[in-house]
């Protein structure tokens, strides 16, 4: 560099002055320029979920919980390494989420993956127990205990997820157990008084021989000690020593704890033990309200007597705290015109599994419709498969109910099936199918709902074994994506779901076409299925195809929201149910101050109406999932007629997040069947299309190059005729 040009050059940086052109500070430029945009890149960002169901990303519901957290919550994850694939990629999916829960969360929300070194003593002190998993090695399959857990913290809380062995809602697993343990812990700081830990215990159950009934006392204590760790000092533990036959009666029947009863025999001291009766059972008490702890004595093949559940007494304890506390949505299920029964966990015709699948949010209480009144803190009625009449007051009941703005979810039958003696096969008698009239379908009929007198046969359906031959069962619709409404959060986020013996079922355009009112579809079949009408058979060998002209997609499960008349409107009132009534409600709406007979119009009644029962019970679902897996292989859990039950319910109950949460998974999503005309034009366009695309571009790039060359040559012209 020569020297008047460094002494410039030291003048112009004297001057504040910066000449971007000269390579030296033009390097310069360059590294601020790279500094800002990584600063930029770490304040400044956007996620973007290209699934299809937004898999890995959080619902609004989960931000919204993880982001208004006041206290530290912790989630520690308890998870073996060198898990087979299946489960390293459910292990891979928690950590996703997890970093999506940090993202979203404040400054108290913290994860951690528990060391490989540290696992299985700190699950241990958390009570997180390893599950069986399979494995190959060797060309051999073995099982393998491994941990697949989690624990979450929050303040003085503990909660536990033991086994993560599926993906499918996931989400929502963490985001209720969070939601649920915030509100606990306003609750328990809220309680006047504690909540008292109750040990019954007869006199006379001391004297059989039932190991550890000596130190039972000490042990369920001790429990209760450790628990008030967690609980805020909330828990306060009484033994009530029981005497007498009558006593222990009263407290069973109180408290609904089962009855232990025994023989006569000698006792561990060999003193004679005469036969009878006694209680032992663990009770929380706290401001009116119970819950039952559930510890059970049971005989063992030795004769003496082990009690069940001691060992996960902590576990036990704390969700019946949280039970107790629970302000949980109240949903009604209508009961005394032959529904199944919703207690009965054991019969497949039960509906034992539809109350454990609502069990996680709702708080089922159990009516009989002909003695009481729906209670006014219900937020919505389960109408099941009833065989009986309504009467008019009864219906009446329903109607009012609804009127206030609340909600309702029936299932029902078109016709029973009785099954004759001598049962359903080649040699004994066919069950007889007869049309059923209970009231509640003139009820929905009042509304703008049909349920038709018919049953709705499908090809695209289940397959059933009949001896050595595999048949369809028409009977049985396989309901996939194109059957399932999109513009509704009940069926949005359902791949498929399975229906047998259902009516089709209508809406009336005259009720429902009004401006209040909103109606929709949720659920319909394949345009290749029919209607059975007149004389109604279940028996698969006498199901013949639909002809050709009657083939179309009919309606299943249908929707109403808005704002409805009265079914008692035009009709005389019952006042009691020994056939009294009242005068009939006139043309305008009218809100009387005991009784309302149109919904304000501040508030909205939805219902849904479903033309079978038959999906709710214990039977069918668990046949569901395996009867969708075989239809549509590869689509896991996301099949589950779990989720269409669930949403619905939690549809109606406001709860409009949680169906996006519980389908999300890791489920195989594969192509929509397409034609062969499609097909052709698919495979044309990916062998022929793309070469063809290349030859295109580099067709106007050599036109361009070519437009340019002659763009230069006639500047040059032009600047040689000027000189």
């Amino acid at each position: 560099m020569k020297i008047p040009e460094f002494i410039n050059s030291i003048r112009e940086k004297a001057a504040g002055k910066f000449n971007a052109e000269r390579p030296d500070y033009q390097f310069i430029l360059n590294i601020i320029i790279i500094i800002l945009i990584n600063i930029a890149g770490t304040t400044l960002n956007a996620r973007f979920d290209l699934t299809r169901d937004n898999t890995y990303s959080l619902s609004e519901k989960s931000r919204e919980v993880v982001s208004g957290l006041n206290e530290n919550l912790k989630i520690r994850v308890f998870f073996s390494k060198n898990l087979p694939a299946e489960h390293a990629s459910i292990f891979r999916y928690l950590k996703d989420l997890l970093e999506e829960y940090d993202y979203y969360g404040n400054r108290y929300f913290s994860y951690e993956i528990v060391d490989e070194k540290d696992l299985e003593k700190e699950a241990a002190d958390y009570g997180i127990r390893p599950v069986s998993s399979r494995e190959f090695v060797d060309d051999q399959v073995k099982l393998r205990s491994t941990y697949m857990g989690l624990v979450i913290q929050h303040a003085d809380l503990i909660e536990k997820v033991d086994s993560i062995v599926a993906p499918a809602g996931l989400e929502y697993r963490i985001t209720s157990r969070i939601e649920k343990m915030t509100g606990k812990i306003d609750r328990l700081l809220q309680l006047k008084d504690p909540i008292t830990v109750n040990l019954y215990l007869d006199s006379s159950v001391r004297m059989l021989p039932i190991e550890g009934i000596d130190r039972l006392e000490k042990q369920v204590s001790e429990v209760v000690t450790k628990s008030n760790v967690r609980n805020y000092n909330r828990l306060r533990f009484r033994m009530v020593n029981l005497s007498g036959a009558e006593e222990s009666a009263n407290i069973a029947d109180l408290y609904g704890l089962p009855r232990l009863r025994w023989g006569s025999g000698t006792g561990p001291s060999g003193n004679r033990i005469r036969a009878g009766e006694g209680v032992l059972g663990i009770v929380l008490e706290s401001g009116g309200k119970t819950e039952t702890v559930d510890v059970k004595v049971a005989p063992t093949i030795f004769g003496s007597y082990v009690i069940q559940g001691i060992d996960r007494l902590e576990d036990m304890l704390s969700d019946a705290v949280g039970r107790l506390l629970n302000t949980n949505p109240v949903i009604v299920y209508i009961t005394g015109h032959g529904e199944p029964d919703i207690n009965d966990e054991r019969s497949p015709s039960g509906c034992g599994l539809l109350r454990e699948i609502l069990s996680d949010m709702y708080t089922v209480r159990v009516i009989d419709l002909t003695k009481e009144d729906i209670p006014p803190e219900a937020g919505t009625i389960i109408v099941n498969g009833p065989v009986k009449e309504f009467t008019e007051q009864e219906l009446f009941k329903i109607d009012q109910f609804l009127m206030q703005g609340k909600s309702g979810l029936f299932f029902v039958d078109s016709f029973r099936e009785i099954r004759m003696q001598g049962g359903q096969n080649m040699f004994g008698k066919q069950p007889i199918v007869l049309p059923l009239n209970t009231g509640i379908e003139k009820l929905l009929a009042g509304y703008g709902v049909n349920v038709n007198r018919d049953i709705v046969l499908d090809k695209n359906c289940a397959k059933v074994n009949l001896g050595n031959m595999i048949r369809d069962y028409p009977l049985v619709p396989i309901i996939t994506r194109s059957g399932l409404n999109r513009d509704s959060v009940v069926t949005r986020y359902l791949k498929g779901a399975a229906f047998i013996k259902s009516s089709s079922v209508g809406l009336d355009p005259e009720k429902t076409g009004s401006g209040g009112l909103v109606s929709r579809e949720l659920v319909r079949t394949s345009d290749e299925s029919w209607l059975m009408k007149g004389r109604i058979n279940f028996n698969p060998m006498l199901m013949g195809a639909g002809n050709e002209d009657d083939m179309r997609s009919h309606t299943l499960a249908v929707m109403l929201s808005g704002t409805f008349d009265s079914y008692f409107r035009d009709r005389n009132i019952p006042v009691d149910g020994a056939g009294k009534s009242g005068k009939p409600v006139g043309k305008k709406s009218l809100i009387n101050r005991s009784k309302i007979y149109r919904t304000p119009g501040s508030a909205r009644t939805e219902i849904i109406v479903v033309g079978s029962s038959e999906i709710t019970r214990s039977g069918f679902i668990m046949n569901a999932k395996r009867i969708l897996s075989q239809s549509m292989a590869g689509q896991g859990e996301v099949f589950s007629n779990t989720l269409l039950l669930h949403g619905m319910v939690d549809y109606l109950a406001g709860n409009y997040y949680v169906p996006e949460m519980k389908s999300k998974s890791l489920s195989y999503n594969p192509l929509d069947k397409t034609g062969t005309n499609t097909r052709f034009i698919i495979k044309t366009a990916n062998v022929a299309g793309i070469p063809l695309l290349v030859v295109l571009a580099g067709l106007l790039v050599w036109r361009r190059r070519i437009s340019r060359r002659k763009r230069i040559m006639a500047d040059f012209n032009r600047e040689g005729g000027n000189e």
